[in-house]
């Protein structure tokens, strides 16, 4: 106990999530699981993608948005630094 508070160790469970595709997810990496189709089409909204648009989209995980940018743009380039999910993607697309 430091300062009075009680410091939480985080065990190895919390930094992997793992995904139901058989994708574990790490919060250290910046990846978070992106569920909510509500939240997709509202992002999308937001971003005032048109059909000409050409989309950059960093560390795309799941399908979820990379799925609707291809709706709503004309093309999509994803970047992703995890192997694993890169299998993925190019399997899901």
């Amino acid at each position: 106990m430091v300062g009075g508070k009680v410091k939480k160790e985080k065990t190895k469970a919390q930094h992997h999530m793992p995904y139901q595709g058989g994708i574990s997810f790490h919060k250290s990496k910046g990846q978070h699981i992106l569920k909510n189709p509500l939240l997709v089409d509202s992002i999308i909204r937001k971003f005032g993608v048109q059909p000409t648009d050409v989309v950059l989209e960093i560390n795309p995980g799941t399908e979820n948005l990379t799925k609707k940018l291809l709706e709503a743009a004309k093309k999509v380039i994803v970047v992703e630094i995890d192997s694993c999910i890169v299998l993925e993607l190019q399997r899901w697309f």
